[in-house]
């Protein structure tokens, strides 16, 4: 299980090599595909593909706070059930040392004990769903940013739409329609 303090250390390190690499390229000397390394989509935005960073850091984003979120919860979860469980089978001392227990309070709280168990269980499975949204994301976003190639803004030149074909004995007028 992943602890309070080993996710902030991830996020605490993952901002500062975000801000790192926020600098600039002159400044950090660093590419565009160690910025979407770090944080999906300043690669492609360093790029000029504007929409595909919006798209890749929107997800990342949600994908972090979704995971930071169901990883609080699941932690409070998983307390909440190690609370019950302790105070369960602390019943079993209690009564063998000769202390009357009440059957409901017994049941009440194996119920409660359950309860937890459950909604860490839930918890645990969201907090799974947001990893792999985030395994996917980065996935995605590195074979993005490796097979794109930097939009320097240019519009590629037209193919003539008439040409002139010269041929061993005469010459050819082609003309091309596209639609």
């Amino acid at each position: 299980m992943i602890r309070g303090k080993t996710m902030r250390a991830a996020a605490a390190s993952a901002a500062a090599i975000l801000l790192a690499t926020a600098a600039g390229p002159a400044a950090a000397g660093t590419s565009s595909v160690l910025k979407s390394i770090v944080l999906p989509g300043t690669g492609q935005a360093q790029d000029g593909h504007y929409t595909r960073a919006a798209i890749f850091a929107s997800a990342a984003i949600i994908s972090w706070t979704g995971l930071f979120a169901t990883q609080i919860n699941y932690a409070r979860s998983a307390e909440k059930y190690n609370n019950e469980k302790r105070t369960y089978l602390s019943y079993a001392d209690l009564t063998a040392g000769g202390q009357v227990v009440l059957q409901e309070d017994i049941e009440s709280t194996y119920a409660e004990m359950q309860s937890a168990w459950d909604q860490a269980d839930h918890d645990e499975t969201w907090r799974n769903v947001f990893i792999g949204a985030l395994v996917v994301t980065y996935a995605v976003n590195i074979v993005d940013i490796v097979r794109s190639k930097p939009d320097t803004g240019e519009v590629a030149p037209a193919e003539p739409s008439t040409s002139l074909e010269w041929r061993g004995d005469g010459f050819r007028l082609v003309r091309t329609v596209r639609f």
